[in-house]
């Protein structure tokens, strides 16, 4: 009777411990973490599964954005972690895809995908520069856009020039008309010669 009894313990022992041998493993964790956001490419990475699996079952493959694919070192295993050695190629900002493939303890080879993003660089440290845009303005008073002197190449500089000013000639004879003078003149001339004949007709 006890060893019925013990025979019964030891078989649920192992129709426990069967499912687990049976299931398949899965990815628990990665190192770049699934969706993580990096400011340089990354020279590893690492997966770790539910189970422990062979690493030359592994096979795992880095695609970037443009579809280029990353160059992949042998894996290598410790219990349920598989590690590889990453050699960037182009790393445009973006997002990058691991796909991997591993054999369970079961047999069965399982796989998935787990992915990335490079961060955007900070620029061209010597960006281009726009090319300057000279206004030139079509109302009377123009102003130049450099100071006087040689103009730099590309800068058109105008010079404005006052409207000519037509002033009246000032008037001889400290602004008496000349045909006053004449007209003076010949009223003096007149009132000589009538009292020169006058006096002629009474001497007479």
């Amino acid at each position: 009777m006890k060893r019925l009894a013990l025979s019964a313990l030891v078989a649920l022992g192992l129709l426990a411990a069967a499912p687990a041998a049976w299931a398949h493993t899965e990815l628990v964790g990665s190192d770049p973490a699934d969706g993580a956001t990096l400011p340089q490419p990354p020279t590893r990475l690492t997966l770790t599964f539910s189970q422990p699996v062979p690493a030359e079952s592994a096979t795992i493959t880095v695609t970037a954005p443009d579809g280029t694919t990353w160059t992949v070192g042998e894996a290598s295993a410790s219990g349920p972690t598989v590690a590889v050695a990453l050699t960037p190629g182009a790393s445009p900002a973006g997002r990058y895809v691991v796909s991997w493939q591993v054999e369970s303890l079961d047999g069965d080879f399982v796989s998935g995908k787990t992915s990335f993003s490079l961060a955007p660089t900070q620029g061209d440290p010597n960006p281009a520069q726009p090319a300057p845009v000279t206004t030139v303005p079509g109302a009377a008073g123009t102003t130049s856009a450099s100071p006087t002197g040689t103009s730099p190449a590309g800068t058109i500089t105008l010079v404005a020039t006052a409207p000519p000013t037509i002033q009246s000639a000032p008037a001889e004879g400290g602004g008496f008309p000349v045909w006053g003078w004449v007209v003076g003149a010949l009223v003096v001339v007149a009132a000589g010669v009538a009292v020169a004949l006058r006096l002629r007709g009474r001497s007479g």
